[in-house]
């Protein structure tokens, strides 16, 4: 049975698993994402993780990571907050020190492709992953496949602009209002409290306990977030939306995304040139990115 070392690079900790090809996994784990020693450390990370696992041994090392990658090259055109991996060929850097194939993929089109492989996009032709987190991480699937764009950008949903009545402002976006962290930003602000002090996991206790001002916050954040869905159907005119991230797991949050475009629908979805959407939340949690990785590896790479 062939094993893979899959790897998902965060902000905060770079996950690690060993999968076979039927998602068993074998042993996982997490790391520190370095930053005081850039490139280097970074590297030296990677590195060892395959060293801890190469007596198994593993047949490739499947990455997720944040940024523009060239998912076949393996070049950073950018990489989010780890700014040392921007202008780097990460796949040729690490070619002598780890002797098996390496690939890596977007972190949000690696969670579409999971979702496509075995959960909430198996089985359709068309839709849309859109992660709720610190950003949104978004990804676009058309005819069985996940659009990747011409310079692998497509997907990037965090910066639509949440204002077309005037100029492109990168502070005035959709990730602003409609990411956890507009979420949370938001009801930290009603309550008075620093937003230091409130997360997803104390929001949605309040919520479900029925905290009124949270409700109103939920419905408000759920509004916005139908906002962009009915925006982006009528662009891509997809079959289904599928919500990932900490918070998609709430029951309380899908049920009133539901809600809200539903009553949107019945309210003007004759006007509308657009059908609506499905919309459901993911199948796969946290080990979602590392799914994806080694789907593409499986399924884009070794196969063609």
């Amino acid at each position: 049975m062939n094993k893979y070392l899959t790897i998902d690079v965060g902000g905060t900790n770079i996950k690690y698993a060993v999968m076979t090809e039927e998602l068993e996994i074998l042993d996982k784990g997490e790391v520190p994402t370095p930053y005081a020693g850039g490139l280097a450390e970074f590297e030296d990370t990677i590195a060892a993780l395959y060293d801890r696992f190469s007596d198994m041994p593993v047949k490739a090392v499947c990455m997720s990571a944040p940024g523009k990658i060239d998912s076949v090259t393996g070049y950073f055109y950018t990489s989010g907050a780890l700014k040392y991996i921007s202008g780097v060929n990460l796949k040729d850097e690490l070619k002598e020190r780890i002797p098996v194939p390496f690939c890596v993929e977007n972190d949000a089109k690696a969670a579409a492709l999971a979702e496509l492989w075995k959960g909430s996009m198996k089985g359709y032709d068309s839709g849309s992953v859109i992660t709720l987190g610190t950003g949104i991480g978004g990804s676009v699937i058309l005819n069985g496949k996940l659009v990747r764009g011409n310079t692998f950008a497509a997907g990037e949903f965090s910066g639509i602009s949440s204002r077309w009545d005037q100029k492109y402002d990168r502070h005035v976006t959709w990730a602003g209002v409609s990411s956890t962290t507009g979420l949370v930003g938001r009801y930290a602000e009603r309550i008075g409290k620093d937003v230091s002090e409130v997360n997803g996991r104390v929001f949605f206790e309040a919520a479900n306990s029925g905290d009124e001002t949270a409700l109103e916050v939920l419905e408000e954040f759920c509004d916005t977030v139908v906002t962009g869905i009915v925006s982006l159907q009528l662009i891509l005119d997809v079959q289904r939306f599928a919500f990932g991230g900490g918070i998609s797991k709430q029951p309380l949050l899908m049920e009133t995304i539901q809600r809200r475009l539903d009553e949107l629908f019945d309210e003007i979805g004759a006007k509308l040139p657009a059908t609506k959407p499905e919309v459901v939340a993911c199948a796969f949690g946290n080990d979602a990115n590392m799914i994806g990785a080694l789907y593409h590896y499986l399924y884009e790479l070794e196969k063609n």
